[in-house]
């Protein structure tokens, strides 16, 4: 984990980092020294080697990866076999300041550095949870939402007195029309018909937003 913003996040949520290699210490290495992590000062050349970027941030830190929390709360999006980083990183942004759960189910490791950077701290503050099947979801109550193209409901007109659980496909194929089929609504974003489709990343934070009301 690179960067004083990520250790700082980690810390404020309790994740005290095992060790920290430094080339220049600073207000954030005293605060993770200072609550017991191991500190060892390098030289930028050692940074470089032991970062995952090409023009690494001072300090990178050694964390033990949180216990995910059980899923329950009202609202989960569900990344369903989303393999860029990027986008990864991004949804679970965005469902950290729209007040999701985000549930993967297959795609890239969420705990990857570039997902970490993409997501800039916010896993801690809504842990990624790793599923096995849709049933993991289905069977806690949750109204299960498939985000498809075209020919669903629109956002305004998908009702629920339940929990609701989003599902966002994979970048090149979307969702499996069999997972499609075994949910209980499908909804469609409206688009302007120049458009073919939208990022896996911006439709899934659009339907978060569309979503985020009281059930």
């Amino acid at each position: 984990m690179e960067g004083p913003k990520l250790i700082e996040a980690a810390m404020d949520a309790g994740v005290v980092p095992l060790e920290v290699y430094t080339v220049d210490r600073g207000s954030i290495v005293d605060r993770c020294e200072a609550a017991g992590s191991e500190v060892v000062e390098i030289s930028r050349t050692v940074l470089k080697t032991i970062a995952t970027t090409v023009e690494p941030q001072d300090p990178v830190a050694v964390i033990e990866l949180p216990k995910a929390p059980s899923l329950g709360v009202e609202r989960v999006v569900v990344l369903v076999d989303i393999a860029d980083p990027g986008n990864v990183g991004t949804l679970i942004r965005s469902a950290a300041a729209l007040g999701w759960q985000v549930a993967l189910l297959g795609g890239a490791d969420p705990w990857s550095p570039k997902v970490l950077r993409s997501a800039a701290g916010a896993h801690f503050a809504g842990m990624p949870v790793l599923i096995d099947d849709l049933s993991d979801i289905a069977a806690l109550g949750f109204t299960t939402v498939a985000t498809i193209v075209e020919g669903g409901q629109e956002p305004v007109e998908v009702e629920s007195d339940a929990p609701i659980a989003i599902l966002i496909g994979s970048e090149s194929h979307g969702l499996a029309s069999a997972m499609i089929d075994r949910c209980d609504v499908a909804m469609t974003i409206p688009m302007s018909t120049d458009s073919e489709s939208l990022n896996a990343a911006v439709a899934g934070s659009i339907a978060m937003y569309a979503l985020s009301r009281p059930n």
